[in-house]
């Protein structure tokens, strides 16, 4: 009875682990062999709970024994293949083990098993709610766990009379209850599942609104961590890891692969910190969005979207608290406030009125740049100067044409305040400046100076972990000194500025921006967490605009998208005539494996060395009792002989029963037909004498009680092979 309720209680939870996590295990898809382990297992280790200590861990060492002597057996080449065919095995064992030590858990503490239960509800009602695939047989193998907790928390709280033993009203009622899951799994389910729409509409509301309120509290600035954005450019002693999601982007072109998202934009350096003016409004980023367009539009003409592609992006935030819209470096601004009122330009940032929490979305029009072009250095080498009739045109694509700030006019002085504002002495030093002056003159070009500039600072060590800057760095100069020639280390931040510093004192326009990273995902949508942070340099290019640069090393500017496929083709016919040899040569293999077949020597020799174990074991055993029993008084080894020889009238057919007394016992083999048994039962009798009396065992008594002892086993051995066996392999 013990044992159909252990197997009642556990079995259940190893099947349903192999149904709910087998696939993860790599166990293939619609197998019975990972079902079939997992119930083995169970009842193996099942059996040996209900065995004596010693029965169970000689069942252990014999186990070990097959397994180890089958791995040796199995020779270099056959461990090779299990390893890579069948290591999924493995996996469902530790799995189905897990799961075994949880059923064995729960029937030792009734909380656990309530928290199971719970938590399987949970789970099945979860799962209705929010459609989760979860096949009949895990979910009806779920309500018979369910079942048998309801079963048991009622006979606990039920006065009554009878027997109070719950473990044989549980397995008595066990069949009842495997009906009923049984007809769960069978019943057909409707085509269209039930989509909770309510209920998912309360979770989504409720869920929103306390992750706002949680962020409000905990993120009272824009500061989302030390790895993560801030409106703060304080160079920090160090970077922690954070992949807390801030933004999900769909991006309308399926063409662009990835981006950045411009958050802070400053051309203000303290020497250990930017300075990022958030209060004064200007109108630079449209104004550098039309240049771009209209640059692009007079180099390429129809071809333009080989180089710049016009695209929406839908951004839903998860970030809490912040004032800041991200976006590509080329916002279409006007075409944006008419579908997000609210937003304004300040210095380069763009920036809403009403804060954005959880949960928040909007939608950004903008162009995007094809960094991976190799049109693109022509174009920022060569760019034409933009007349006034091809900036009024662009303007009055943008919409922009009418609005105050736009005009062609406007566009030239905004070209002269950016030299007036970045093209600034630094205060660097001779040092720097020498290394400056070098890379100055290895090009002639704006561009040839900015990318072997990149180059040079990509030699540097990226760090997270530089500690605090030293209190001699006061400025720019004693700032890059330090970067440069004492820690030549850093990471995003440090390396950006680096190159802003010595860009400007080149006399090439160069701004500082801190935002985002980020790039589709299998799922097509960009997400962005808060580790994709990064600062970057961008570079300020006549008749065309701001273009960004990296010189951090391990990080490079996104792609865009490609437009030449020739190689990629020749690339993947080179890789299809490889993998068609790969696959001949798989195929050769196969067929070889298939006519060598397995050496049954492979399982010979463990069973041969379970048997010798077995052997040993009785050697021992026998051994073993036989040096305990001489050791024994006569009063002792009249009780273990006792014992002993009423096991063997059992296996002959005669067992004590339950309630019946010695002389019950004794007169019922006496009414038998069965001789020889009868004549060698006089122990009985004395050993009722001495259970209720104070008769003393002497020497004497022993020798007939031994002498039937003798003839019992004999007895036992020709009765049937089972008593043989159990005579081989357990103490008689």
């Amino acid at each position: 009875m013990s044992i159909l309720y252990d197997i009642i209680n556990i079995l259940p939870f190893s099947l349903l682990a192999a149904m709910l996590f087998g696939s993860y295990t790599g166990m293939p898809e619609d197998s019975a062999a990972g079902f079939i382990i997992c119930l083995a297992l169970s009842l193996l280790i099942i059996s040996l709970r209900g065995m004596k200590r010693k029965n169970r861990l000689r069942g252990i060492c014999i186990a070990a024994v097959f397994i180890i002597v089958l791995t040796i057996a199995a020779g270099e080449e056959n461990r090779q293949l299990f390893l890579k065919e069948y290591l999924w095995v493995l996996h469902i064992i530790f799995l189905s083990a897990a799961a075994l030590i949880t059923g064995i858990l729960a029937l030792r503490n009734i909380w656990i098993r309530r928290a199971a239960a719970a938590a399987l509800l949970i789970y099945a009602a979860a799962g209705t709610v929010l459609s989760w695939e979860i096949s009949k047989e895990a979910f009806a193998l779920i309500c018979f766990i369910v079942l048998v907790r309801i079963a048991e928390e009622i006979q606990r709280g039920w006065v009554k009379s009878g027997s109070p033993d719950i473990k044989a009203h549980i397995t008595g009622i066990s069949p009842m209850l495997i009906a009923v899951c049984l007809i769960t799994y069978l019943v057909p389910a409707p085509a269209e599942p039930y989509d909770w729409q309510f209920a998912k509409d309360i979770y989504n509301n409720t869920s929103s609104f306390l992750n706002r309120i949680y962020g409000y509290i905990t993120h009272l600035s824009d500061d989302y961590g030390s790895i993560g954005f801030s409106d703060s450019g304080t160079f920090l002693a160090g970077l922690q890891g954070n992949d807390e999601e801030v933004l999900r982007i769909e991006v309308g072109d399926p063409a662009v692969k990835e981006v950045r998202l411009t958050g802070c934009i400053s051309g203000d350096f303290t020497g250990r910190e930017w300075v990022f003016d958030t209060d004064t409004e200007s109108d630079s980023r449209m104004t550098d969005t039309a240049e771009t367009a209209c640059a692009v539009r007079k180099y390429a003409g129809a071809a333009q979207s080989d180089l710049l592609r016009n695209t929406n992006m839908y951004f839903k935030s998860f970030m809490y608290n912040t004032k800041y819209i991200f976006s590509p470096e080329k916002i279409r601004l006007a075409k944006t406030k008419e579908k997000l009122p609210g937003i304004s330009e300040r210095n380069g940032s763009i920036i809403t009125e009403q804060r954005l929490g959880y949960n928040d979305s909007y939608l950004i029009s903008c162009y995007v740049l094809n960094y991976s072009s190799p049109e693109l250095p022509e174009l920022l080498e060569n760019a034409e100067p933009i007349t006034e009739d091809e900036w009024e045109q662009t303007a009055k694509a943008e919409n922009i044409s009418d609005n105050d700030g736009y005009s062609f006019g406007d566009h030239q002085e905004y070209i002269s305040c950016i030299y007036e504002k970045y093209c600034i002495p630094r205060g660097l030093s001779e040092r720097a400046k020498a290394v400056i002056n070098d890379i100055k003159n290895s090009s002639d070009s704006r561009y040839g100076r900015a990318k072997m500039l990149e180059a040079y600072l990509k030699k540097l060590e990226y760090s997270t972990d530089t500690g605090a800057l030293p209190d001699t760095v006061t400025d720019a100069g004693s700032f890059l000194d330090h970067f440069l020639f004492t820690s030549k280390k850093g990471w995003c931040m440090h390396f950006a500025t680096a190159f802003v510093l010595m860009a400007d004192e080149m006399g090439i326009p160069c701004r500082y921006v801190q935002g985002y990273t980020a790039k589709r995902d299998i799922s097509g949508d960009m997400i962005v967490k808060q580790s994709n942070a990064h600062a970057w340099p961008e570079v300020y290019f006549d008749n065309v605009g701001w273009v960004a640069f990296e010189p951090t090393p391990g990080f490079a500017v996104p792609v865009g998208w490609g437009r030449y496929e020739s190689t990629a083709n020749t690339d993947n016919d080179t890789i299809e005539t490889d993998t068609a040899e790969d696959a001949d040569e798989e195929s050769d293999i196969s067929e070889g494996s298939a006519q060598t077949g397995i050496d049954p020597m492979i399982f010979i020799i463990p069973a041969a060395a379970v048997a010798v174990s077995l052997l040993i074991f009785y050697i021992i055993s026998r051994f073993g009792s036989r040096r305990r029993y001489e050791q024994m008084t006569p009063q002792e080894k009249f009780t273990y002989l006792t014992k002993q020889d009423i096991r063997l009238l059992g296996l002959l057919g005669f067992s004590l029963q339950n309630g019946e007394t010695l002389s019950e016992y004794y007169d019922r083999i006496m009414r038998s037909e069965s001789q020889d048994i009868k004549e060698q039962i006089g122990f009985i009798p004395l050993y009722e004498t001495v259970l209720y009396s104070d008769r003393e065992i002497t020497a004497d008594d022993i020798e007939p009680v031994e002498a039937a002892h003798k003839t019992l086993r004999e007895l036992a051995k020709k009765s049937s092979l089972r008593s043989r066996l159990l005579l081989m392999i357990r103490e008689y």
